[in-house]
């Protein structure tokens, strides 16, 4: 039975999104327990939490890698993070406390772990941040998106559970008609993490798109909203244009293919709502991991991958347009991608939860 849960991450949606999609699945098994997501100070996971309904606390968090002799700075924060995640732990009483990774992630864990609390890890990546590779050798549970194929973490505590997904996404898995592969409907999610490129892509061959019948719906990303929007104002007004779409589950349903990053929701996400994809990685994500996201998809026939650095030397509207062209190609890539799906990997999450707090419990009964 649980009771009190504490979840941690930060940094970006592809942490955050999994633990809130756990929070969700927790809440739905067990209505009475009560729930804290810890974050950083500064983070977006403070608004996405409090949207959804999670209370949210506050710890101070810095990113270090790659920071050479400035990481020496880093040491304030970490000792300011674990004094205030010790006493808030001691206070709250978590019957378990399970990090999503990101560097607002780690000192709860740890200090949970000091505390001698149950504590668990979840990765989302093929290539795993350092967060959870130096946590994974402390916790009790290890649980992972993608295969450990590089063997980063030991092996009799680690479960491959898959990346969980928020309920909408679950349900629309469950209850959406089959990919309607006669349209030409492009969704292209530029996001907020190097957009640029994509939309360049794509903003630069308009013209083509529209001599081809496609129908676009466009996430530019925020900053890059107003300069892209002039394009389209110009080229194609009948696209869909928006800094950010609220609704994805709307946006999937919409697409018959999608232009995207490759991080590890993204992923799930393509996967729960059977939808093939132009993978495009961020080619300065931390160990290039959406790199190896993306291949992991493309290896399985439900995606085409292209590198960041050739956009610039193919015709993005041939590509696509050629995709767009193939329905069987496009309805076999879908089911491709729906196969890999884990629409339980969040009920996994929390079944390795039940059995870790319940291990916890027997223990201190039979002491």
């Amino acid at each position: 039975m649980l009771k009190k849960v504490l979840l941690t991450t930060g940094g970006t949606g592809g942490h955050i999104f999994p633990a809130i999609a756990t929070a969700q699945k927790i809440s739905e098994m067990y209505p009475g327990c009560e729930i804290v997501f810890a974050g950083g100070e500064y983070g977006p996971e403070r608004e996405i939490t409090q949207k959804a309904g999670i209370k949210f606390k506050a710890f101070p968090a810095r990113g270090v890698l790659g920071r050479g002799i400035r990481s020496l700075g880093a040491m304030v924060w970490m000792v300011r993070s674990l004094a205030q995640s010790m006493k808030f732990i001691r206070s709250f009483k978590p019957q378990i406390v399970i990090g999503f990774g990101g560097y607002a992630g780690f000192m709860p864990v740890l200090a949970a772990r000091w505390l001698k609390y149950p504590t668990a890890i979840h990765e989302q990546n093929s290539i795993p941040g350092v967060t959870n590779r130096i946590l994974s050798k402390r916790v009790d549970k290890v649980m992972l998106s993608f295969p450990d194929i590089n063997g980063y973490f030991p092996p009799e505590k680690t479960v491959q559970t898959g990346n969980p997904v928020r309920r909408e996404f679950v349900e629309a898995s469950r209850n959406s008609p089959e990919l309607d592969r006669h349209k030409r409907r492009l969704l292209v999610l530029g996001g907020s993490q190097g957009a640029r490129a994509v939309n360049d892509a794509v903003v630069s061959s308009l013209s083509e798109f529209k001599a081809l019948g496609v129908e676009i719906w466009h996430q530019t990303g925020q900053n890059d909203f107003a300069r892209v929007q002039k394009v389209y104002d110009r080229e194609f007004p009948e696209a869909r244009v928006e800094p950010f779409i609220d609704n994805m589950v709307d946006a999937y349903s919409f697409a018959t293919l999608v232009l995207c990053r490759a991080g590890a929701s993204t992923i799930s996400e393509l996967c729960a709502m059977g939808r093939p994809s132009v993978l495009v990685p961020f080619p300065y994500a931390t160990h290039d991991h959406q790199m190896i996201n993306a291949r992991h998809l493309e290896g399985l026939g439900a995606a085409l991958v292209l590198a960041q650095s050739y956009l610039s030397e193919i015709h993005p509207a041939r590509v696509i347009g050629d995709l767009l062209a193939a329905p069987d190609k496009l309805r076999n890539m879908g089911k491709a991608a729906m196969r890999e799906g884990k629409a339980e990997a969040a009920e996994e999450i929390v079944k390795q939860i039940e059995y870790l707090v319940s291990e916890k419990q027997g223990k201190t009964d039979r002491a």
